[in-house]
């Protein structure tokens, strides 16, 4: 690329750059201040379409493009600002992350590296807006990941448009962006689609289409150029404020700042009032360290969410001061010296500033992983209670899974992929099916099924209710969803097990008629010829406590801090929904029930400890091994619902002793 093959330089753009990332910035500070301000990184998509298009155009015109020079001014654009803020994240991170969740930290720093963050983010069930996806200190690199995706594609597909048909570049990007944008409508129901490049193509091609246009055909007039200018920015600035997490998205709703970004590129080709704010120094000097901002702001914001330090007014203000004075430096020192530097070519550039740090950083994902999350980073005293803090992983989602996910299940897919329990036994015994709560509590029935020598298989998926079915829906015309389609499936293995225990996170959906469901589901079960099995749900508490005795431990809370949950408040939350399910027991006699309150509360509060084990992972879901403890717990103290009134040992020796000095320490 020759210099003359680059794009001019416009202002403007950096205005726009300063929009956008300031609207992510409030947006993480607080959704309330600007409830669509997320979409800021769509603004930037659209900016990166526009400028990385004129960049290879302009090249493939003057017949001097390179792979080497673009992915080299690719390669000195991105990663040296990165190195920095990874680096410093892998500092924090290594003090303040416990096992479980420095494992996720490093997994991420070493799929950003291979430009799979946006993958790797896409495959948790929370979503971007989910539990706890706030505490996740690289999050915000899924973006990255995606422009680097595209950027891997476009060029080539460029290059062939140019070569055999340079006239119909305008329409095949046209019809491209069309196809993406209608496939990114169709996937907003999916929890992954937010992260992936299929979902967010259309707005970098959006990018891309306005360098054509603007260049075939500049806006003539002020008049026209003020018109677009204002509608552009009317759709930037709606969509920030009309648009909230809630909201569909991408998809369509993502065609509003998209669309309104382009008009406002297009019409400052002209001279317009807007572009004259966009083009001022406070505008500028944003836009010039917009990117160090996007990369510094989160993680700081995401520590500070992990220490438990609430983002007050005056914390917030602390926090983006900090943000922009290290974007500043970093802008300064590191990113514009080495944008510019003519002596760092391609080979110097790869190996030094991308291939040696991303081997270092994939390093040590790979030691963490192999240890576990480096737990010798804490002292020898906290460590059982850190170790606590786990939960099983269903990466492969082959038995707890998305409603995208959904296929019909057997019993034999469940005995090959899903069992537990006494696994040496050939038939299942026991079928375990609901939400995210029925699968905290599999350690908990895998006590008891192995204390009661039976095999059982389980089957999830989150926020689907097990008394969900579609005759029961109060809008049953819309059609079975995926989730009323499992519970169909799993309720007709029903008479091939003794034992169907249901469990669901009870008292997080009061607009169902749950009364009306469980008497159906439950009564579906006991015509099989089984026995129901109905957990009532564990204390829950906002704000989380589930880390309240970690932290104390560590001294970043006072000793004498009450770690627990106020019994009243577990009644006023679950007493309703626990009368249902003793209604349901009266109709139906054979019915058992588990109650984990029998062994997590006392007259007064309801634990979230048990000795040096922590018994949440968040507001309301059980860590693994607690769930194992308390199943334990439950068989020496109320029995083993599963096998009849004979008392019967803890099946896990292991459980057996955190259960003895659980019973030996006091609660506090």
């Amino acid at each position: 690329m020759n210099p003359s093959a680059h794009p001019v330089y416009r202002p403007d753009i950096d205005g726009l750059r300063a929009i956008a990332v300031l609207a992510v910035i409030a947006f993480h500070a607080s959704s309330t201040l600007v409830p669509g301000g997320f979409v800021g990184v769509d603004i930037f998509f659209v900016i990166s379409g526009f400028l990385i298009t004129g960049l290879i155009a302009k090249a493939l015109d003057a017949d001097s493009f390179t792979f080497t020079e673009f992915y080299t001014r690719r390669i000195k654009r991105i990663f040296p600002a990165y190195i920095l803020v990874a680096a410093t994240t892998l500092v924090i991170s290594s003090y303040l992350l416990i096992p479980n969740d420095y494992i996720f930290y490093t997994t991420s720093l070493a799929a950003s590296w291979a430009f799979l963050s946006n993958v790797f983010f896409s495959m948790l069930s929370w979503g971007y807006f989910g539990q706890r996806t706030e505490e996740f200190p690289l999050l915000h690199t899924w973006s990255l990941s995606v422009e680097e995706q595209f950027y891997f594609i476009f060029p080539v597909l460029l290059i062939l448009l140019y070569r055999y048909a340079r006239k119909q570049v305008v329409p095949a990007l046209v019809v491209l962006g069309i196809g993406f944008a209608v496939l990114s409508e169709m996937k907003t129901g999916e929890i992954k689609a937010y992260f992936l490049l299929t979902s967010r193509a259309h707005e970098l091609i959006i990018g891309a289409l306005t360098y054509f246009i603007s260049q075939k055909s500049p806006v003539r007039s002020a008049a026209a150029s003020n018109a677009c200018a204002s509608l552009g920015l009317a759709l930037m600035l709606g969509s920030l404020f009309m648009i909230n997490k809630g909201s569909s998205f991408p998809g369509v709703n993502s065609l509003y700042p998209c669309i309104g970004t382009a008009l406002v590129i297009y019409a400052c080709t002209g001279s317009n009032a807007i572009k004259l704010v966009l083009g001022s120094k406070p505008f500028v000097g944003v836009g010039l360290i917009s990117y160090s901002l996007y990369l510094w702001h989160w993680p700081i914001f995401s520590f500070l969410r992990y220490r438990r330090i609430e983002i007050t007014f005056w914390v917030g203000i602390a926090a983006v001061a900090l943000a922009f004075l290290l974007s500043w430096l970093t802008w300064k020192f590191v990113e514009t010296p080495i944008r510019k530097s003519r002596s760092i070519q391609f080979k110097r550039a790869f190996v030094q500033i991308y291939l040696l740090p991303a081997m270092a950083f994939m390093a040590v994902g790979l030691a963490s992983y192999v240890t576990e999350g480096a737990p010798q980073r804490f002292s020898v005293e906290i460590r059982e209670l850190i170790a606590s803090y786990s939960f099983e992983r269903d990466l492969t989602r082959s038995c707890s899974i998305r409603s995208e996910d959904y296929r019909k299940i057997t019993m034999d897919y469940l005995l090959g992929n899903c069992a537990f329990g006494d696994t040496t036994r050939g038939k299942a015994d026991v079928l375990l099916m609901g939400d995210s709560h029925a699968h905290h509590f599999k350690p908990f029935v895998d006590e008891l099924a192995k204390a009661a020598g039976l095999k059982a298989v389980y089957h999830v998926q989150g926020t689907c209710f097990p008394t969900a079915f579609q005759v029961t829906d109060k809008h049953p015309e819309e059609g079975p969803s995926t989730c009323q389609q499992r519970n169909v499936d799993l309720l007709e293995l029903a008479h091939q097990v003794k034992y169907v225990v249901m469990a669901g996170f009870w008292a997080s959906e009061p607009w169902r008629d749950l009364e009306k469901e469980m008497m159906y589901a439950t009564g579906k079960v006991v015509d099989a010829g089984a026995t129901p099995v109905i957990f009532k749900d564990n204390p829950f508490f906002e704000p989380d406590l589930s880390q309240c005795i970690l932290h104390r431990t560590r001294g970043w809370l006072p000793a004498d801090r009450n770690c627990n949950i106020p019994l009243s408040f577990v009644k006023e939350t679950q007493t309703g929904v626990d009368e249902i399910i003793d209604k349901v027991k009266a109709r139906y006699p054979k019915t058992v029930i588990i109650d984990p309150k029998k062994i997590m509360c006392t007259t007064e509060e309801c634990v979230t400890y048990m000795g040096k084990t922590a018994l949440y992972k968040d507001a309301n879901h059980i860590n693994t091994k607690a769930s194992q403890l308390l199943g334990a717990r439950y068989l020496a103290k109320v029995g083993n619902p599963l096998a009849g009134p004979v008392p019967l040992v803890p099946a896990s020796e292991h459980a057996h002793a955190e259960m003895a000095q659980a019973h030996a320490e006091p609660l506090k």
